[in-house]
């Protein structure tokens, strides 16, 4: 069995690893432990994203292996937090609107199940919440454009001006919402993507440090991590 590693979130979503947990609370944010992530009303645990990751990283493992690549964990983890915090945006999102993320997204959603149903329903279960992400954001945006505009007196407005005013009105909206993640994940929510942020409080110096702290995966430090610290 071979799944496709998500764009974004393999390579493309590269993010730092910094912070810790501080005191009763999350140091800089008002999260309380185990909580990797508060988007508005919503909590990403840690144990889910670590489970998500865990299940993503083994069904994925040896594709990466096929194609020779290795990703430090850490990598993957924060790109995991990233995807699911914004997933949850958008559920808030499309609550608030009464629309569904429309066909595109449950064809997708179809095809991921039948591409990955030998494997076990954890993995199934990882591989479509990261797979099926992008395709849940962009269907929940061009519903609500399709919306927008239809009440602005559009009466069939096309998919790419729906599309553009429902990200314009996703963005509004997620700046206005409380958005809270864990330092350790070293990432944010900005103009309705997920964003590299260096939260550390150190500097690397050493040539394996600046590695290991490097905005994209570095295959050859990678590779000399413990198996446990990476995938592939």
């Amino acid at each position: 069995m071979r799944i496709r590693p998500p764009a974004g979130t393999v390579a493309a979503s590269a993010l730092l690893l910094a912070g810790a947990l501080a005191g009763c609370g999350v140091a800089g944010t008002g999260l309380h432990p185990g909580v990797a992530a508060e988007v508005g009303d919503e909590q990403v645990t840690v144990s889910r994203v670590d489970e998500v990751t865990s299940n993503y990283c083994t069904a994925i493992r040896e594709q990466l292996r096929g194609q020779n690549q290795v990703v430090p964990l850490r990598f993957l983890r924060s790109g995991v937090a990233g995807q699911l915090a914004l997933v949850a945006a958008a559920e808030q999102f499309a609550d608030e609107h009464g629309v569904e993320p429309g066909p595109e997204h449950d064809q997708k959603v179809a095809e991921l199940k039948g591409a990955v149903e030998a494997l076990p329903e954890a993995q199934q279960d990882a591989v479509i919440a990261i797979e099926s992400a992008g395709t849940y954001l962009s269907g929940v945006q061009q519903a609500v454009g399709t919306q927008l505009l239809q009440e602005q007196g559009a009466a069939n407005p096309t998919a790419a001006d729906a599309g553009a005013a429902g990200q314009q009105a996703f963005n509004a909206w997620l700046d206005e919402q409380d958005v809270d993640f864990d330092p350790q994940f070293g990432v944010e929510l900005r103009d309705g993507q997920t964003v590299p942020t260096d939260t550390s409080l150190s500097y690397a110096v050493g040539d394996t440090a600046k590695k290991g702290s490097a905005d994209s995966p570095d295959p050859a430090y990678a590779g000399t991590l413990p198996a446990s610290h990476r995938c592939g």
